[in-house]
């Protein structure tokens, strides 16, 4: 990792701190290599202090860290004057780049980026969503609301069921509603190959709210009930790449059989346990 594009306090901190700081740098620069057009981020306390930066030019982390702490006070301000609860999303768009800011309440944090205006603004508020949970896990904190899945199915682009992961051994739902949730996952699948439009879709059975996620090879369909939609999406999408980065040469000429992907529920059954 090139030294110029993250701090390092490491040679100065104790061994847990050093591993700590390690792990909040990590989840910056993951959320730069999925997000693209990230030009830079910091994570900030409430004084406004950087406790972490990935910056690759452009301006200093400081005065990121205090514009975080500034856009967080302030946009709490007028929530609270108009009588709603304050985000933890903000999102300011500019002419030539956006900057967004995550606030971690409980864990008296902020996360800022600044991006390129063609960023596409889904993506990015994901993949910040995903960095925040890390930052929360480091931190020793909760972020957001855990959405339980009780139901996911993988599919491959073709329409053919790869796998299908359930919460317990007995599903709680019948085996009537089960099959009809494949058939209505297959028939979105077939609909929507001809279209890259959107990564994410859903679609209401009954109390259940079908989350779809889609891979470059797979489809992945999660079942859920009085869920978060970008809680699942996350958890959803990174078991996704996970998969993918491990079988996409198999999965571009796949035969149909299941064996053709060892250690598969290594990628996927962590998106129940979680």
């Amino acid at each position: 990792m090139p030294r110029d594009e993250v701090l390092d306090r490491t040679d100065a901190l104790p061994t847990d701190e050093a591993g700590l700081e390690e792990q909040l740098e990590q989840a910056l620069l993951q959320m730069r290599r999925r997000a693209r057009g990230v030009r830079g981020s910091v994570i900030a306390d409430t004084n406004g202090l950087t406790v972490a930066r990935d910056i690759r030019g452009g301006p200093d982390a400081s005065v990121l860290a205090a514009m975080s702490t500034l856009i967080a006070e302030s946009s709490r301000g007028v929530f609270e004057n108009l009588d709603l609860s304050a985000p933890d999303f903000i999102l300011m768009e500019g002419p030539e780049a956006n900057v967004a800011v995550m606030h971690m309440a409980s864990g008296g944090v902020s996360l800022l980026l600044v991006a390129d205006k063609a960023t596409n603004l889904g993506n990015l508020r994901i993949e910040m969503r995903r960095a925040a949970r890390q930052i929360a896990d480091a931190l020793g904190f909760a972020f957001g609301r855990r959405s339980r899945i009780s139901e996911l199915f993988l599919l491959h682009n073709s329409g053919l069921l790869l796998r299908h992961y359930s919460d317990s051994l007995r599903t709680d739902l019948d085996r009537d509603i089960l099959g009809g949730m494949l058939v209505g996952v297959q028939d979105f699948v077939k609909q929507t190959l001809a279209t890259k439009a959107g990564s994410l879709d859903q679609m209401r059975y009954g109390v259940y709210t079908i989350f779809f996620v889609r891979g470059k090879e797979v489809i992945a369909a999660a079942v859920a009930r009085d869920a978060d939609p970008e809680d699942v999406q996350y958890r959803v999408m990174d078991a996704v790449q996970d998969f993918e980065e491990r079988h996409g040469a198999t999965l571009k000429n796949w035969s149909g059989d299941a064996a053709a992907f060892p250690g598969i529920d290594e990628s996927f059954e962590k998106v129940l346990r979680s």
